[in-house]
């Protein structure tokens, strides 16, 4: 009997969302449409901060790039600074709606942001997932890249694009 591996990449759609994503300019991600999958992982890696603190804030909306229902999320934070040893041992996982960042607690880590499909407002037709890394009106510098980690309702070898 033939076994059929099936690779990272065939099992979860991988989306990159934010590429040297400046705090400072509060900076909105790219939305996913998620009417094909259960979940996103949101993999955000917080570059050196600065300066003052920044939000997360995850929100679903009726259209692309529509920041409608502000949502409550899990999120758990890495163990250290990249780098660091225990950098990759996460946190205990907690929800918020605004999680707070300061740059003298978390500049140089990762944070794992987790939604539900089921947690957005498909009532109202919100099937559209965006996340936002918002200044505190404090001057917040740095920068970060965000990836989401997409769990499909059907798995295929290739998929189309979950950005339109």
């Amino acid at each position: 009997m033939e076994v059929i591996k099936m690779e990272l990449a065939e099992r979860f759609k991988i989306v990159p969302v934010a590429n040297n994503a400046d705090y400072n300019a509060d900076y909105t991600c790219d939305s996913i449409n998620m009417k094909n999958y259960h979940r996103a992982t949101f993999l955000v890696q917080i570059h050196t901060m600065g300066t003052a603190a920044l939000y997360i804030r995850v929100y679903s909306g009726a259209a692309n790039a529509g920041l409608d229902s502000q949502l409550t999320f899990r999120y758990a934070i890495g163990g250290a600074a990249i780098t660091v040893a225990s950098c990759d041992v996460l946190a205990a996982q907690s929800t918020s709606s605004a999680l707070l960042l300061t740059h003298a607690t978390y500049s140089n880590y990762l944070v794992v942001v987790e939604v539900d499909a089921a947690d957005m407002d498909v009532a109202n037709q919100e099937e559209w997932l965006t996340m936002q890394l918002l200044d505190t009106a404090t001057g917040a510098t740095g920068n970060a890249t965000v990836t989401a980690i997409l769990e499909p309702r059907y798995t295929q070898n290739r998929s189309a694009s979950a950005l339109t």
